[in-house]
């Protein structure tokens, strides 16, 4: 990697990183090179790491392969919004990406984010810590290097810094003024945002992003994941623990770790027998179900309830609630909800239980 000096938009003559090597006499990786990059069918390749989703990481792998074909890895075609429910993977998605483009990835939270300049500090910090940081034209007017900045739940950005973001990720503008003053050129910058919300998302946001739509794995996927991280583990086994962890491949994962170091001290017990007493120890029944959330479809069982009063008799906040023990019931069909609350559907009878 070098830096040389050349004019590509924006503010003028910037600083431009160079991978492989020289600009003018580099040789450009060819379409097998790069197709084997991208393709997930490819071991060697980040991309193979994510199962699932076909449709929607295809439209990254194309991004990818046009990226390959630039001497920078850059790729201002187009800038991407990941939309889909909690642990679908969005930012196991984007990092893949700029793991396969080989350019640093910028990721910001958005309780991080008060301001602009909050923003512009972040990602200098970052770039640091790759070695490169923001490089200074002149008083206060600096130059992005190339890199995949991702912004997660970006609804809950506050408005001030929404709207200094859409100049910055404008295709014919690709610039940010801070509010101390210091503009920042992002003509070199992959921008990825994601959120849970895509209602709540910002309607200019819908103009500038390309979307890309995640959903739930199948039981089916997920143990491909946990059979791609514990290749010792037999398939069969693989799909049992799965059935203990149906929706969240992590939780699939961390399931699946400790049952391997459970093994490591209790080695005269079988597979099957280690994931029944590893179930037995987390709270989980044979659908995947912990206690808490038995608890909730017991409650449902004499009918509808509000928030506020299923919170009360979990003895839980709302916001826990909303955010972490229903939304696996309705991913599951096992409740829904209306006016007059939370519901079980007919899909939950008591072999849930």
């Amino acid at each position: 990697m070098v830096v040389v000096n050349f004019g590509y938009g924006g503010i003028g003559m910037q600083p431009h990183l160079v991978f492989f090597g020289d600009l003018v006499n580099k040789s450009m990786p060819d379409h097998d090179e790069r197709f084997s990059r991208v393709d997930r069918n490819n071991k060697d390749s980040p991309f193979f790491k994510f199962v699932g989703n076909e449709n929607a990481v295809m439209k990254l792998q194309v991004a990818a392969y046009k990226a390959l074909s630039d001497p920078s890895h850059i790729m201002r075609d187009l800038s991407f919004a990941i939309f889909g429910p909690a642990s679908t993977g969005k930012t196991t998605l984007a990092r893949i990406y700029s793991q396969v483009v080989e350019l640093p990835f910028i990721e910001v939270g958005p309780k991080a984010v008060k301001c602009l300049d909050d923003l512009f500090s972040i990602i200098d910090n970052v770039l640091v810590g790759y070695g490169i940081g923001l490089i200074e034209q002149r008083s206060k007017y600096y130059c992005l290097p190339p890199c995949v900045i991702f912004i997660d739940e970006v609804h809950a950005l506050p408005n001030s810094v929404v709207q200094g973001l859409l100049k910055a990720t404008e295709f014919n503008d690709a610039s940010m003024a801070t509010e101390s003053g210091r503009v920042l050129d992002c003509y070199a910058a992959t921008w990825m945002i994601a959120t849970t919300e895509e209602g709540q998302l910002f309607d200019a946001f819908r103009t500038r992003f390309s979307p890309i739509r995640l959903e739930y794995l199948s039981k089916i996927d997920i143990a491909r994941i946990v059979k791609n991280s514990n290749t010792d583990i037999p398939d069969h086994i693989c799909n049992m623990i799965v059935d203990y962890n149906p929706r969240v491949p992590r939780k699939a994962l961390e399931f699946a770790r400790y049952c391997v170091m459970y093994r490591l001290m209790y080695p005269n017990n079988g597979w099957e027998d280690t994931v029944r007493t590893v179930a037995m120890q987390e709270g989980l029944n044979s659908n995947g179900l912990n206690n808490i959330q038995i608890k909730v479809l017991e409650i449902l069982n004499n009918g509808p309830i509000s928030k506020r009063k299923l919170s009360d008799r979990l003895n839980k906040k709302e916001d826990e609630l909303e955010n972490y023990i229903i939304p696996d019931l309705l991913a599951q069909n096992l409740v829904y909800v209306n006016a007059k609350g939370y519901n079980r559907t007919e899909n939950c009878d008591g072999t849930v239980l």
